[in-house]
């Protein structure tokens, strides 16, 4: 529900305490929402309601903490280090997406997100190529845009050194 009757929810996010910037984005965009209108508060993703809470940072934990914490236990989540959760997002940008892709970490599932070959055929499958406005040929409209470096260039370490994405995209809205 949107507006003044939106139904209220807690939303609990793992973000740490590292990372500032990034909870007071989420903080700023719930204002927003909640009505406010300072020029701090333009993002308009967040939906009304939402109570986000920080349990990690609100607690101090840091990228070392975190680390320690899946060194004490049998297993791991097998998470490339720098990589976050979504090892491949396209919104990481193209140098920082180049590097991981030709780190060879050995934990990627191949045919998963985890492995950036994936990443390069779903653009391959489900890029539009469309011809371009007032004819001459085509555009392509892949994840860095039209007519834009591809994830095939990025897997082979590759990005163009003027990509408009070189140090990633407007922020994303998973939890950023």
């Amino acid at each position: 529900m949107r507006g003044p009757g939106a139904a209220q929810h807690v939303r609990l996010l793992g973000l740490r305490a590292d990372e500032p910037g990034r909870v007071a984005r989420v903080l700023s965009r719930t204002l927003y929402a909640e009505g406010a209108t300072s020029a701090a508060c333009t993002v308009k993703t967040q939906p009304p309601g939402e109570r986000p809470y920080f349990p990690l940072h609100d607690s101090g934990f840091e990228a070392d903490d975190i680390a320690a914490f899946w060194a004490q236990r049998d297993f791991d989540l097998d998470i490339p280090l720098g990589a976050g959760n979504c090892v491949f997002c396209f919104m990481k940008g193209t140098r920082q997406l180049a590097e991981l892709a030709t780190a060879g970490d050995s934990r990627r599932l191949l045919d998963t997100p985890t492995d950036v070959d994936w990443w390069a055929d779903f653009e391959r499958r489900h890029a539009r190529v469309i011809p371009r406005r007032g004819g001459g040929g085509t555009s392509r409209f892949g994840f860095f845009g039209v007519n834009k470096t591809s994830f095939q260039a990025v897997a082979l370490g590759r990005p163009p050194e003027d990509d408009r994405y070189a140090n990633g995209t407007p922020a994303c809205d998973c939890t950023d």
